[in-house]
């Protein structure tokens, strides 16, 4: 078994102010496990640590800003010392300790498939983990100043298909399992051979639930519910009402002795033999919690639910965030917010907070007037969203057009193709149907990419577009629609496209990919030009040229392209990426056959390609993250990309990327939330009359370094004395600093400066300049 054992500190990021900073967006709605502290509620969920603190009615959330390996957790405790033991949900199940401050202290990383309980007493903690399909126990024991691994207990009486809890009473290790309830003396004997583990012949089957409720351990055997007394060593079934019909999924035992159980979508109060009331309030529930103060507190997919007592009724707390984490798409508009498109709608970053827009295949509009930014807000339209949002394009009046992979028409769904939407008044929009859009056999609607040219037009990639075979739609600046198809393109045209951009020529660039559904004379993949003439709704003429993808044509399968404002086209493809330098003739567009770049990484259907302000070419995997080529041709930050390993991206798993030109942000769309990273990359100064610098007053020793930020291109900076003499030279390098210089306090010969008012001269090459005063302060 792989072991390693970090301990880090980390320095919390107030706000993404230098280049390098990330920040994380997650959704921690789905409750996993709770653990109650005084007033604060500690949930591990599906988007990190989530606190809500009963009494302040406010939360705050823990990612991998915090020092967590992934924000996907399973299993949360607190120990005599106060701190949190954190355990990874699948399939990743690491272990981390954090402090009452909710800081980083351990972590504990064994190459585990999932951690499913912890059990803590005194000193010790055993921790039941799955690997892979091997199930156990470890144990941690406390040295005095710190936890340390001891041991693994992995061999059984017979096998294990699942471990579903763990209780320690004295000395006793009960754990509960697909066979049934086995217990262990974890003092006296060694665990590791299986003739001492003892399964209780009363309790044998499948144990879904296994839980330590005073001196008895309650479970939910082969779905009934039963009680095991720790000090009799005696069961007693006690509720098995829905032993056929309904299976549970969580259950307690109040201070009345009454129990509460959670169906999938059902709260459930019983009785001594059967059910006094059950509730159905729309959520789907994971865990059902008994607090302190008698409340019950139920954790669902979608927060947490707390039941009234007196009225029976529920009340929903869920903090401000997005609506899920597996996000599909993503776009920047025009004012600088963020929009994030997924299979159950748009979230909306503003400077109050996230706003969803929900889908619901109905006839509901609810739209709500005042919205409270301090929890979550959405409003829910009846759209179908389909399978997901593949693209997100912004008109010119700032109206979305969301591409929908995989809907249906009125009547069978309230679906289109393109949903228009405006995001501040959610109630006008309009789907874009069969009516206007190509379809996949029954009406299935798919559109993989929007772009927008340079004129403003929108041009369609109509994925499977058997009925008419016309794949490319183009919606023009009057509101007017037209097609192209496989046979006017002179069979050029595949019927999977899924990429579209254009050169500084005004033509258009298709990719697609190979698909056995290219039927009818329709092109089996690869990259396509168009030349036109007119209006793009219905040309006057056109120019159809095919290319191939890389020089040895050994593929025909493009997943996304892109041109640069040099007019080289980019193609990833599953050999990697390709850069073919473009020329202007329409016959032989291609100048030239360039290197391939990243042919190790994995680029499958999902991969992206984007161009940020710079020309630098970003490219997504589905599986191993983002991977940067400069427009010098350059790797950055180097070979190795950007992963969730290096760096502190969400996840690895990737859907888009969109760039905040204005403020030199990347937004990374993953399945575990949006990654936020300050890049060098923004677009360029024209002048230095943006410039600021911070901290004032700069504070020495220190080891953040001052920020000058602003800068043009290839600027300098000199830091001086009111009187004009140079203590130190700072260049800007533009693939590492970008539009920001940084100084460490100190002098060229390496000496902090002393406290007082020091001057910041800013230059660039051409001649032009700046001055700025700092303050310094010297401990």
């Amino acid at each position: 078994m792989k072991f390693i054992v970090y301990i880090i500190s980390i320095n919390l990021l107030l706000s993404q102010v230098r280049v390098g900073d990330w920040d994380a967006y997650t959704s921690p709605l789905g409750i996993a496990d709770m653990v109650e502290v005084d007033s604060l509620l500690v949930n591990a969920t599906n988007g990190g640590i989530l606190v809500y603190d009963r009494t302040l009615d406010q939360f705050k959330t823990f990612t991998k800003m915090h020092g967590l390996i992934s924000t996907d957790l399973a299993i949360v405790d607190r120990d005599m010392y106060g701190q949190y033991w954190v355990g990874g949900a699948s399939p990743n199940g690491f272990i981390q300790l954090f402090d009452e401050e909710f800081i980083l202290k351990k972590t504990f990383d064994m190459d585990l498939t999932l951690i499913v309980d912890f059990a803590l007493t005194d000193s010790i903690v055993f921790a039941a983990f799955q690997q892979n399909q091997e199930w156990g126990i470890m144990e941690f024991r406390h040295d005095g100043e710190q936890y340390f691994y001891k041991d693994v207990y992995n061999n059984w009486p017979m096998t294990l298909n699942e471990i579903s809890g763990i209780v320690i009473v004295d000395e006793i290790l009960y754990v509960g399992t697909d066979q049934g309830m086995f217990s262990g003396n974890w003092k006296n004997t060694n665990l590791k051979d299986p003739a001492n583990w003892q399964l209780e012949v009363e309790l044998t089957g499948n144990i879904s639930t296994f839980k330590l409720n005073d001196n008895t351990i309650l479970l939910v055997l082969d779905n009934d519910i039963y009680e095991f007394n720790t000090l009799t060593a005696t069961s007693n079934l006690l509720w098995n009402f829905y032993h056929d019909t309904h299976e549970i999924y969580d259950v307690i035992k109040d201070d009345q002795d009454v129990l509460w159980l959670v169906l999938n979508k059902n709260f459930v109060k019983t009785n001594n033999d059967a059910v006094e009331w059950s509730k159905r309030s729309g959520e789907r529930f994971k865990r059902i919690f008994h607090l302190a103060d008698g409340t019950i507190v139920a954790g669902t997919t979608t927060g947490l639910l707390i039941h009234n007592e007196d009225s029976q009724s529920f009340t929903r707390k869920k903090p401000n965030c997005l609506l899920m984490n597996s996000i599909t798409a993503l776009h920047v508009m025009s004012d600088g917010r963020l929009v994030a498109g997924s299979r159950f709608g748009l979230m909306i970053k503003e400077n109050e907070g996230w706003r969803n827009i929900v889908g619901f295949n109905g006839d509901d509009l609810i739209i709500k007037e005042n919205k409270d930014y301090s929890n979550f807000v959405a409003d829910t339209i009846p759209v179908h969203f389909g399978n997901y949002i593949a693209d997100i394009e912004e008109s010119s009046d700032g109206i979305l057009y969301c591409g929908i992979r995989g809907t249906y028409p009125e009547p069978r769904c309230h679906g289109g193709g393109i949903v228009v939407i405006d995001i501040d008044d959610p109630g006008n929009f309009t789907l874009i149907d069969t009516s206007i859009l190509d379809y996949f056999e029954d009406q299935y609607m798919i559109v993989k990419d929007i772009a927008k040219d340079p004129y403003g037009n929108l041009w369609i990639a109509d994925t499977y577009a058997t009925n008419k075979f016309e794949p490319i739609k183009v919606l023009n600046t009057d509101n007017t629609w037209g097609s192209f198809s496989v046979q006017e393109s002179g069979n050029k045209l595949s019927l999977t496209p899924n990429t579209i951009d254009f050169d500084s020529w005004g033509r258009v660039w298709i990719g697609s990919f190979e698909d056995n559904n290219n039927v009818g004379g329709a092109s089996n993949g690869g990259a396509v030009m168009l030349n036109y003439s007119g209006d793009p709704a219905s040309p006057f003429e056109t120019e159809w040229t095919k290319v191939n993808v890389n020089a040895d044509a050994s593929t025909n399968t493009v997943w996304s392209l892109g041109v640069t404002s040099s007019d080289v086209l980019y193609l990833l493809s599953p050999k990697g990426l390709h850069g073919l330098t473009l020329q202007f003739s329409n016959s032989d567009p291609i100048a030239n056959y360039g290197f391939t770049y990243f042919p190790n990484i994995s680029f499958s259907s999902g991969s992206k390609l984007l161009i940020d302000p710079r020309d630098n070419i970003w490219t997504t995997s589905p599986t191993q993250g983002v991977y940067v080529l400069t427009s010098s041709a350059t790797y950055w930050p180097d070979i190795n990309g950007l992963t969730a390993e290096n760096s502190y991206l969400l996840s690895n798993n990737i859907a888009a990327v969109a760039f905040d030109e204005n403020e030199g942000l990347a937004y990374i769309a993953t399945d575990r939330g949006i990654s936020v990273l300050k890049i060098p990359f923004s677009k360029k100064n024209s002048s230095y009359s943006n410039i600021e610098i911070f901290p004032s007053p700069f504070r020495v020793p220190n080891s953040t370094p001052l920020t000058i930020t602003g800068l043009m291109d290839e600027s300098s900076c000199m830091i001086m004395t009111l009187t004009g003499r140079v203590l130190k030279t700072i260049n800007s390098r533009l693939n590492v600093e970008g539009y920001q210089a940084f100084w460490d306090g100190k002098d060229e010969s390496g000496q902090w400066v002393g406290t007082g008012v020091y001057l910041i001269a800013a230059y660039d090459l051409k001649g032009a300049a700046s001055f700025s005063k700092i303050a310094v302060i010297r401990h």
